[in-house]
């Protein structure tokens, strides 16, 4: 009974919050900063809600006033209520073409100035990297789940290729978030549902380096997020 209450709860307050920031965000046409008004809005919420523990570490190590691409694991939608308490000002982030679709938020997340990428379709997503290069080039950030898909707590994923190039062809460096895995952390049949830890990590450069060295950069991300993660999961056990 407790989670259902808790599930219409989030999915309630997600469409109602927006549906109002549907028409600020019309007066606030693709300002780089809708993405910190909705996901502040939507974390303070719903962490009330669930009365979930979270505790951020690392947060000094964030690149505020610099332009980066933020990479982060992707577990599922309660992503969306961990890191929308921490994203950066001025930071777009990449989503799914099929977003778009999705009743009132697919038209939130473009009036925020994010980004659709069309997978299936190489010439289209091609056309979005270039997008990427632009925004990055005009100093703003980018936030992207570099696994594509969610885990849904089964580890972490593969990565794809496209926020590792973006990062390289513009030459700025890559700043891995990491969330402990909430699967197994988290029963939301209790009142105080558990704890969960966001961990700032090292920026790691990439000015100097070419394609060349993209599945090292990839290789040396992956690594590290992953063993923190571990981490992480084991301290929380």
């Amino acid at each position: 009974m407790l989670i259902s209450l808790r599930c219409f709860f989030i999915f309630a307050i997600f469409f109602l919050l927006s549906f109002v920031f549907l028409f600020v965000f019309l007066i606030r046409f693709r300002n780089k900063n809708n993405n910190v008004l909705f996901g502040r809005a939507f974390s303070y919420i719903s962490m009330k809600i669930l009365r979930i523990k979270i505790e951020f570490r690392g947060k000094r190590r964030i690149l505020r006033n610099r332009t980066a691409v933020f990479i982060a694991n992707h577990q599922s939608f309660f992503d969306l209520i961990i890191f929308g308490a921490i994203v950066p000002k001025n930071t777009l982030i990449i989503g799914k073409k099929s977003l778009i679709w999705f009743p009132l938020f697919g038209w939130v997340f473009y009036l925020a100035g994010n980004l659709y990428l069309n997978r299936k379709n190489h010439q289209k997503a091609m056309g979005t990297m270039k997008t990427v290069d632009v925004a990055l080039q005009e100093g703003s950030s980018l936030w992207i789940f570099p696994e594509g898909t969610r885990s849904h707590g089964r580890g972490l994923k593969s990565f794809k290729k496209g926020g590792f190039y973006a990062a390289l062809q513009n030459q700025v460096p890559l700043q891995p978030l990491v969330v402990s895995t909430f699967k197994n952390a988290l029963d939301f049949s209790k009142w105080s549902p558990g704890r969960v830890v966001v961990e700032v990590l090292d920026a790691i450069p990439t000015h100097g380096h070419g394609m060349d060295d993209i599945s090292d950069i990839m290789d040396k991300a992956y690594n590290v997020m992953k063993n923190r993660i571990a981490f992480l999961d084991k301290e929380l056990k």
